[in-house]
C-alpha cells in the first residue's frame, strides 16, 4: 500500500445524510495546484474534520468528461478572455456508479458557480432535445455545439464533518482528441466548494499552511491547448506553466 492509499484509508466513510447536505450545486469554488507527492500530507492532516464520500464500494471515482463548445470555442475562448460570465457544457461518466449526466457549469462571477444536470443512460455521449433546451435555456446557445476533448482522471472527495464544505482531489489527469492523450499525472487540483467562502476552514488552514495559494485553473481549457495547435491562449499562459511546472516536479 503506497502513502497516498494509506492517506485515504484513514477516513471514515461519509454518512448518507451527509453526503446529500453537501452536495452543493450552486457554490463558491476555490481551486489550488499542487504535486501529487504534496497531496498525500495534505490529506493526513484533515482526516479529523473530514468523512470520505465513496464512489459505490471505492475510495476513489473514476471520471470521463467529453466537453462540449462551438465549432469556434466559445466557452474556451470567453474563457481564455477572462469574461466574468462563463459556460461549460459536458456529459460526464461516473463510471464507478455507471451513471451518466450531460452538465451545464455556470460560472457567475469570480468563484461563485451553478451546476444543472440531467440524466441520460450509462455511457450514452450524444446529446439530447432535452440537454439542448436546458443548455438553450441557461446559455442562450441553442444546438451549436460539438464534441472537443475528453478529460479522465481518479477523484477523491472529502466532506467537512461540522460545516457545509466539499473538498475534491482531482489527479492522474489525462486529456484527449481522438487517438492523441496526453498524460498529466505528477500534478493534483484541489477544489474547495462551500455555500459562502471561508477562508478559515481545516483545508483552507492546511493549504496556507503548506504555502499552497488558490489558482484559476481549467481541466477543460488545458486540454485544448495541449491537443490543438494554433489555439491562441496567451492570457492562459501563466497559469499552464505553473500546471506545467508542477507536474514536472
Amino acid at each position: 500500500m503506497t502513502d497516498f492509499d494509506t492517506a485515504i484509508a484513514a477516513f471514515a466513510p461519509t454518512p448518507i445524510a451527509d453526503a446529500s447536505r453537501s452536495a452543493l450545486q450552486e457554490r463558491l469554488t476555490t481551486k489550488f495546484l499542487l504535486p501529487a507527492t504534496i497531496a498525500t500530507g495534505i490529506l493526513a492532516e484533515l482526516t479529523q474534520r473530514y468523512t470520505l464520500l465513496l464512489a459505490g464500494d471505492k475510495r476513489t471515482a473514476t471520471y470521463r468528461t467529453l466537453h462540449f463548445d462551438t465549432e469556434d470555442l466559445t466557452f474556451f475562448h470567453a474563457h481564455r478572455r477572462g469574461y466574468r460570465r462563463r459556460e461549460k457544457a459536458r456529459i460526464r461518466h461516473y463510471d464507478d456508479r455507471r451513471l451518466t449526466y450531460f452538465e451545464i457549469k455556470l460560472r457567475i462571477n469570480a468563484q461563485k458557480t451553478i451546476k444543472q444536470r440531467c440524466v441520460r443512460e450509462y455511457g450514452d455521449d450524444v446529446l439530447h432535445a432535452e440537454d439542448l433546451a436546458l443548455l438553450a435555456q441557461y446559455t442562450g446557445i441553442d444546438g451549436r455545439l460539438v464534441p472537443q476533448v475528453w478529460t479522465l482522471f481518479q477523484r477523491l472527495t472529502l466532506v467537512n464533518v461540522r460545516d457545509d464544505e466539499r473538498v475534491t482531489l482531482d489527479f492522474d489527469l489525462r486529456v484527449r482528441d481522438g487517438d492523441r492523450e496526453v498524460e498529466r499525472t505528477h500534478a493534483a487540483i484541489i477544489e474547495v466548494k462551500q455555500p459562502r467562502l471561508c477562508r478559515h476552514s481545516p483545508v483552507m488552514r492546511v493549504l496556507h499552511r503548506h504555502g499552497i495559494r488558490a489558482a484559476e485553473f481549467s481541466k477543460y481549457c488545458a486540454a485544448i491547448v495541449a491537443l490543438r495547435a494554433g489555439v491562441r491562449h496567451n492570457r492562459l499562459l501563466p497559469r499552464l506553466r505553473a500546471f506545467e511546472r508542477i507536474n514536472h516536479e
